[in-house]
């Protein structure tokens, strides 16, 4: 009776442990749901718009209206003193329901050389239902004006749309994304001085925004001169003129004649690689010529020089250097000296305009670019850039 015992409560064991083992093996279950959610731009849930009626500073002088919710007109007339100005006041406001707007502004005008356009948003950001006012103002800044001129001007507002709490942040007025303010005009001898950007880098500066500069503006030309002098590295092999890139890294002349420096300098082919960026009927020497240099100055600076007085002229357009770099100490004009046939007429860092033999090895160049007078350019941040 006792053996029997054993046996049954060992299986009883045996049993208990098996379901034990049974309920550990048994795995979590998971329930899926699947799908996409979607949101789609509505522009009619963000619109800014025009309302009201604009004002002006004088109605004698000029007009203003809104043509329809995003568009209006302004019409300038009868100016005759330099420094007069007139504005026009229009009223912005941004009707959406919940979105905000940083506003810019840009402005275009073809005359800059007899008007001034400019524009004061009273705020560069609007939360949804809000409203601001823009004023254009319009300038004479040139006299006297000896028959009727006029001027195409143009100011486009743009509203970008914004989260609310995020206006004039990184993704607004402030940041990457937001259009600069620009100024589309046409070139003017009171640019003269100014940087251009003509799309190629020529001093080695990483940069093409600092190789340029306005020179001079006549019927049918605009000139653009090299900012610096040119590195004799960078003078064309087509225009046969002799170097030391070693010793002398600015400096050009000639073995053979003064004519041969002269042909080298005046040659357009031998300078296309200046133009290669820009088309659009600009053409290259190697040099500006002393009569274009001397109008040049005199359009800047109000004088009456002439360069066969040998004039002593100044400022950094025109004297880049006030003293001797590496071994040069002036640059070359495609002038030659009248009367001779060995010289050739040349600015030094002093600022003399006088002539020097071929043979002067401490002579650089400043190439110059001429573009058709109709070429029209952009101002970005100080810099005018040739339109595309």
């Amino acid at each position: 009776m006792k053996r029997t015992s054993k046996i049954i409560i060992s299986a009883l064991l045996i049993g208990m442990l098996l379901i034990g083992i049974g309920y550990a093996a048994i795995q979590n279950i998971t329930l899926n749901i699947t799908g996409t959610a979607q949101a789609d731009p509505s522009q009619s849930n963000f619109k800014v718009m025009f309302s009201g009626e604009p004002t002006v500073s004088d109605e004698t002088y000029i007009a203003a209206a809104i043509t329809d919710e995003i568009n209006g007109a302004i019409n300038v007339i009868g100016l005759t003193e330099k420094g007069q100005t007139v504005s026009a006041t229009y009223t912005v406001q941004n009707v959406s329901t919940d979105i905000s707007a940083d506003l810019s502004v840009s402005k275009t005008n073809s005359n800059t050389e007899y008007f001034t356009i400019s524009s004061k948003l009273e705020k560069t950001s609007l939360i949804a239902g809000e409203a601001t006012t823009l004023t254009v103002t319009v300038e004479l800044t040139k006299v006297p004006i000896t028959e009727s001129v006029d001027s195409t001007i143009g100011v486009q507002l743009i509203a970008m749309p914004v989260e609310p709490g995020q206006e004039g942040t990184s993704e607004g007025i402030n940041g990457s994304s937001q259009i600069p303010e620009t100024t589309l005009a046409l070139v003017t001898n009171d640019n003269i001085g100014d940087y251009i950007d003509l799309g190629n880098d020529i001093v080695g500066t990483e940069n093409t925004s600092d190789d340029w500069r306005i020179f001079y503006k006549e019927e049918d030309t605009v000139y653009a001169i090299l900012a610096d002098y040119l590195p004799a590295s960078e003078v064309p092999e087509s225009a046969v003129l002799d170097t030391n890139v070693k010793e002398y890294p600015y400096s050009v002349w000639s073995n053979t004649d003064r004519d041969t420096l002269l042909n080298g300098l005046k040659n357009e082919d031998n300078w296309s690689l200046f133009i290669n960026e820009i088309g659009n009927g600009a053409k290259a020497m190697g040099a500006p010529t002393a009569e274009l240099l001397i109008k040049s100055y005199n359009a800047k600076n109000g004088t009456e020089l002439v360069y066969t007085d040998y004039p002593t002229i100044s400022g950094d357009l025109y004297v880049p250097y006030t003293e001797t770099i590496n071994k040069c100490d002036g640059y070359w004009l495609a002038s030659p000296l009248e009367g001779d046939t060995a010289s050739l007429m040349n600015v030094d860092y002093v600022g003399h305009v006088r002539a020097s033999y071929f043979l002067n090895y401490t002579r650089s160049i400043r190439p110059v670019v001429s573009l058709p007078s109709s070429t029209r350019v952009e101002l970005v941040d100080g810099v005018w850039s040739v339109e595309q």
